[in-house]
C-alpha cells in the first residue's frame, strides 16, 4: 500500500504546470529542430530532445524539466493541433486569427450542438 502512494507522489511531481509561454516556445523549438540533422524516421533525435531540455531549462530557470515531460508537452500539443486543424477544414468552419480560434456561424454550430447535448 506504502509504495503506490510513493508511485502517485512521483507521478504527481513528474508533472510541469506549462504556461502559454512554455508552449510557445516549445513550438518554436520544435520548428528549430525539425531539420534532417535533429529528425529521425519516428521523430526527433535524442541529441534534439536533449538540446530543448536545455534550452527550455535555460529559458525558465526550471532545473527540473525533463525530456519526458517535453515529450509529453509536444503530444498534447499534437493532439490540439490535429482537434483544431480538424475543426478548421470543416465546411462552414474556419479560423479566427485575431482570437486564435475556430470560428463558425451559428447555423454551422447549430448541427453539431444538437449531436453533442
Amino acid at each position: 500500500m506504502a509504495s503506490e502512494g510513493m508511485a502517485s507522489e512521483a507521478r504527481h511531481k513528474s508533472r510541469t504546470k506549462w504556461t502559454e509561454i512554455h508552449k510557445a516556445h516549445l513550438v518554436k523549438l520544435l520548428g528549430e529542430y525539425n531539420t534532417p540533422a535533429y529528425r529521425s524516421q519516428n521523430g526527433w533525435t535524442k541529441e534534439a530532445w536533449n538540446k530543448m531540455v536545455r534550452e527550455m531549462i535555460t529559458k525558465f530557470s526550471n532545473p527540473s524539466i525533463t525530456a519526458g515531460q517535453i515529450k509529453a508537452l509536444e503530444q498534447e500539443l499534437k493532439k490540439t493541433y490535429k482537434l483544431l486543424k480538424g475543426f478548421s477544414e470543416l465546411s462552414g468552419f474556419g479560423w479566427d486569427y485575431e482570437r486564435h480560434i475556430v470560428s463558425a456561424p451559428d447555423d454551422v454550430w447549430a448541427p453539431l450542438l444538437e449531436v453533442c447535448t
